[in-house]
Order: C-alpha cells, then structure tokens, then sequence
C-alpha cells in the first residue's frame, strides 16, 4: 500500500512512467505474436520437409519454386528403385486461381503460403515419416479410390470460401465436391486443396501455354492413323513421333520419396543423386531444414528488436522517475534511518516500487495489444487469414518481462538511496 501511495503522490510523473513501459510492451507484445504466428507456420513446414526427400525438376528455383520442366514418371519409376527409397510419390501444385490481369500484383500480396491446389497420386505408399497422417476438423481427406471430383480443404479454404463437407466448389472451370476439412495447422496445409493427381495434371497442362501446346499437339499426332502416316514426308513424320512422346502422366511439378526403415535419409539422397543428379534436383530432410532455419533466424531478430525498444523506453522511464523519487524524498529516506531502517531496507523498498510501476505499465502495454491483435485478428478470421498467434506462456513472458525491467531499472536509484547518510538528509529537514 505503500509503495502505490508513494506512486500517487506523484501521480502525473508515474503516470508518464507507465505510459513510457507501455509504448514498449505493446511492441513487444504485437510484434511477438506477429513473429510467433511467423515461426508456427515455419516451423510446421519444416516438421513436413524433414519428414521427406524432397524431388524437383532440374533447374527449379529453390527459393520461388518456379520451373520449366516437368518430372517424368519413368525417372520416378527408377528413383524408386534405388538402394533405401521406400517409395516415391508425384505431385502436382498450381495456383487456385491465375492473376488478376489488371492487377497482378495483388494476388502475391497474401500473408504466409498462397490459396493451393495440390494433387497427389495417393496410390503410392509414400508416408512423411513426421506427418503421417493429416487431422482433419470434418469429413476425411483424399484417398486413392476417391473419385476426381473430389476435395479436401484446408481451414483458411473453408473459412474465406464458405465452404463445408458435402458442399459445390468450382476450381478452374472444374465442379468439385468437397468430402473434408483438414484441421488448423497454422502452416501450409491450411491454404491447400488436395485432390486426387489427375485433374490437378488438367488444370497445370490447362493453365500453362507451353505444355497445352505440346498436349494439343500429341493429341492431333495421336489422333492420325498409321496408314495416313505413311503418306506423309519424312520430316513431318518426325515431329509427329517426337510430338506423341508428351505424355500428360509425366507432368509433374514435384515428388516426395520416403526412405525404408533402418536407413540415414542422408545415405538415401546421395544414393539418388550419383545416379540422377543430373536429370533431378534432390533435396535431403538437412539441407532443407538448414534452409528453413535461416528464415527463422529474421523473425527471432524481430522479437530480440521489439524487446530491445520495450528495454531502452521504459527502462530510461524507470531509472527518471525513480531518481527524482530518491531526491524528493530525501528528508523521508533520513527519517526512516534515524528510526532504525537499514540501507537494505531502503533498497528494497525503492526497488518493489520500480518494479510495481514495471508491472503496471507491463500490463497496459500487453492490454493494448491484446486489443489490437483481437481486432486484426477478428477482421480477417473471414478469410481464415488471421496475421497473430496467442500464446499464455508469451504472454506470462510478457508480464514477467516488464517486472524485471523495471525491477532492473530501480537498482541505481534504490542503490543511491540506500547510501543517502542520515546527517546528510536530515540537514534537509
């Protein structure tokens, strides 16, 4: 009681004291959420990354994923029947819908992984060695039987579409039937629809120029029977053979490959590469989560630079107010030593009170960001695109955090006032 009547006696300078600690804590606590929701979403991918070897086309780039090649099912035929794979498994990922012509811009302006359409070939007995099995909130996800009008949707899908189990979704052109709505993953899944490989390899073929031409083209050299083929020049027959070598089944933006029990991943990608390193680009679980770490390591930066501002704003608060409490109150500090008080006294005192103002504008600041990643948040749970993530043990950080600063920042003062010499402050009386 004490200490909050002393604080009020100088109301307006605590006041501006608390308001100096919460300037700092509301960055501290809208800034960590932000950076924690950041490092969910990372750290989820690379649970799913390291659970696999990951297989590109040759040239892909590793940091925007873009490529002009495809994988063909033959080279993952033999892929799969190197020493250690366990088994290999085609994938297909494509926007869920083509750039806004007039605005291109805006469709890559979305937080953490874009709205994606990702066919799989679930036949395969490829299993993420750390994502066995997807937590689905209703219905089920994909399977091999399942027919290629069927989906499975991620939360933030279901949330901005509307969309439940049971319900018409319209993908490209293409009418679908959605079975299932996978479970909150904080991470890519989230933004995804599985489907089934076959129409996902329609809408890539579909969607890409390039490839619809060599499609259009097999289907016409395809469509020409063997006696008029004859009848044709040599040359034209050439291109007719080498256009029916496009096969839609090799259209195949990426794989996965599991390895067998009781082999080093490692082993098992160096396997693959001495024998197609040159046709693929292979990923080991390592280098993968090496690469994800690095991204990690921004984020951390940001917590580490919100707390840093938190410390110097309201510690410079503190250790003001405090000093200036010290010289107001000399004549108290000499009366309270005449009748016995001991330095150690003294400091502790000085110290609690710093400390109760370290808390009080620790609490302020986390209320008012509270407040704002509430608000944020409440905005864009629509469109299942929520920007911050809550967690209580962050936030008993948070209040933790600030008693210690101001805790910390009342040592000087409370030391100054611990040496004040009785005869000194009682001259002052």
């Amino acid at each position: 009681m004490e200490v909050l009547r002393n604080m009020w006696r100088r109301k307006f300078r605590s006041f501006l004291t608390i308001m100096g600690i919460s300037i700092g804590i509301f960055a501290f606590t809208v800034m960590g959420s932000l950076a924690l929701k950041f490092n969910k979403m990372i750290s989820g991918g690379k649970d799913y990354v390291t659970g696999q070897i990951t297989i590109m086309p040759k040239g892909t780039s590793f940091s925007t994923g873009a490529t002009t090649s495809t994988l063909p099912v033959s080279v993952l035929d033999n892929i799969a029947k190197v020493d250690g794979v366990e088994a290999v498994m085609p994938t297909v990922q494509l926007a869920l819908s083509d750039p806004d012509p007039d605005n291109p811009a805006a469709s890559s302006a979305s937080f953490g992984t874009p709205p994606t359409i990702v066919g799989s070939d679930y036949s395969s007995a490829f299993k993420n060695k750390n994502w066995d099995k997807l937590a689905m909130k209703e219905g089920h996800n994909i399977i091999a039987s399942e027919g290629d009008d069927k989906v499975a949707i991620g939360i933030s899908i279901s949330a901005d579409k509307k969309l439940h189990v049971g319900d018409k979704m319209t993908i490209r052109g293409k009418d679908f039937t959605v079975v299932g709505v996978a479970d909150r993953t904080n991470t890519g899944p989230d933004s995804y629809i599985f489907m089934n490989i076959k129409p996902a390899r329609e809408m890539l073929i579909e969607s890409n120029p390039f490839l619809k031409s060599l499609k259009d083209q097999a289907d016409k050299a395809n469509a020409i029977s063997a006696a008029a083929l004859a009848q044709l020049p040599a040359d034209t027959q050439a291109q007719l053979a080498q256009a029916k070598t496009f096969k839609v089944e090799d259209v195949n933006s990426m794989a996965a490959a599991s390895w067998k029990d009781g082999y080093d991943p490692e082993t098992v990608v160096k396997n693959i590469k001495d024998k197609y390193k040159n046709e693929v680009l292979v990923m080991s679980p390592k280098e993968l989560g090496d690469q994800i770490d690095k991204a990690s390591v921004l984020l951390n930066a940001v917590i580490l630079g919100s707390a840093l501002i938190a410390l110097i704003v309201g510690g410079f608060s503190v250790i003001n107010t405090m000093i200036m409490s010290v010289s107001e109150r000399t004549k108290e500090i000499g009366v309270k030593k005449a009748i016995g008080a001991s330095g150690w006294t003294i400091a502790k005192e000085y110290t609690f009170e710093a400390g109760v103002i370290g808390i009080l504008g620790g609490l302020i600041g986390m209320g008012l960001g509270l407040l704002m990643i509430t608000i944020v948040n409440h905005n864009l749970a629509d469109k299942g695109a929520e920007i911050f993530l809550v967690q209580n043990s962050f936030l008993a950080e948070v209040v933790l955090f600030s008693f210690c600063l101001g805790i910390v920042a009342g040592i000087i003062p409370a030391w100054r006032a611990s040496r004040l010499k009785v005869v000194d402050a009682i001259r002052e009386l």
